[in-house]
């Protein structure tokens, strides 16, 4: 472990997800029965800006896809502007915030509100204006990083927020798969072996790329939301051009731009979309473009030497909260080594204080 703290909180994230299955999940629980007897939720908005935004849409994806939960995920401020929808049946809102103080996801519980629709703030500072004002609060038992960038509290906020989707389908009737409980019970385990598996490998794939001008980051579902994350983690701490793209959807046009100097990033788990984004990397690496899966797929190991190797643990179901270590430790090393420093990134701060409206 390094000196930073943006590494320190990386490496912290297996005791996160263990507190938070052990000690927040049964007020998860509580917290959503209240919430059901209240209004019995048929809509689920998820909220956030930034990196919360990010972390929004890989709830919402869970909410939908493993849970049958309607749900949307939307930036805080298309929320102030334009939602809740007239017809939106029984609403509710979960606002994601590491501070609790973020303006537009303040302004967007503040509507709600008014609509009458329940919120539930979601946040590592249950002192703060959001955890005040919503009708319920979570604490999420993941403390605030030192660092400015969100590294532990993006993938706490996702977990916690997952698990209100999942007690909220049980409310309504929905059986949650066995093994979908059981890899959650093990999470921490597997988030353990994928730091200690992993980080050699960022950091050598970091010292491989001096000569890199663009960075482009590729996945499926829910692993999207993640890959935007890991292009943003990149982007805010060593200042370098890089963004994400559905996997499919990078055919439609981006791929134009492929050419030696660009390293491809895709999170390849073992599942239903394997064999078409095994395709498309080897089209990519047709380029003269750097490809680095993010896999524990053998076929894909051996056919591209750069690949970040995750253990077996590494699971279509939780990939996307996994793969976010291997996404920030390249970010960490890669920052580090170009002489910057990932813990305070020029012209950001912890959070957005500006003034938004309806």
């Amino acid at each position: 472990m390094n000196g930073h703290h943006m590494s320190r909180e990386i490496h912290d994230q297996p005791k996160a997800f263990e507190t938070i299955l052990h000690e927040a999940w049964p007020e998860i629980r509580d917290l959503a029965y209240r919430a059901w007897n209240r209004a019995h939720p048929e809509y689920y908005y998820v909220i956030g800006c930034g990196s919360s935004y990010y972390a929004a849409m890989v709830a919402a994806f869970y909410h939908e896809y493993e849970f049958g939960l309607e749900s949307t995920a939307f930036p805080s401020s298309e929320f102030v502007w334009y939602a809740p929808r007239p017809n939106a049946r029984s609403p509710i809102l979960l606002a994601l915030s590491r501070s609790g103080r973020t303006s537009e996801t303040v302004e967007a519980t503040r509507k709600a509100m008014k609509r009458k629709v329940p919120t539930i703030a979601v946040t590592s500072d249950s002192e703060s204006t959001m955890a005040k004002e919503c009708d319920l609060c979570l604490d999420t038992r993941v403390p605030n990083e030192q660092s400015t960038i969100m590294t532990k509290t993006f993938t706490g906020s996702i977990l916690c927020s997952l698990l209100f989707g999942l007690e909220f389908a049980r409310l309504s009737g929905v059986v949650i798969p066995k093994n979908f409980e059981t890899e959650l019970n093990e999470l921490p385990k597997s988030a353990e072996d994928v730091v200690l598996v992993v980080e050699d490998q960022a950091r050598k794939m970091a010292e491989k790329s001096d000569s890199i001008v663009r960075f482009i980051y590729l996945g499926s579902g829910a692993n999207y939301g993640a890959c935007l994350e890991g292009a943003l983690k990149l982007r805010e701490t060593s200042y370098s051009a890089s963004e994400a793209y559905h996997s499919m959807e990078f055919r439609h046009g981006p791929f134009a731009e492929l050419q030696k100097g660009i390293q491809v990033f895709c999170v390849v788990p073992k599942g239903r979309t394997t064999r078409q984004e095994a395709a498309l990397l080897k089209e990519i690496a047709s380029t003269g473009a750097d490809v680095v899966p993010i896999t524990n797929v053998p076929e894909i190991m051996a056919s591209h030497p750069d690949s970040i190797h995750m253990p077996d643990s590494f699971s279509s179901q939780f990939a996307p909260i996994l793969s976010m270590i291997p996404m920030q430790m390249f970010a960490y090393y890669y920052t580090t080594r170009k002489g910057l420093n990932p813990d305070r990134p020029r012209n950001l701060t912890r959070y957005v204080a500006t003034e938004i409206s309806p």
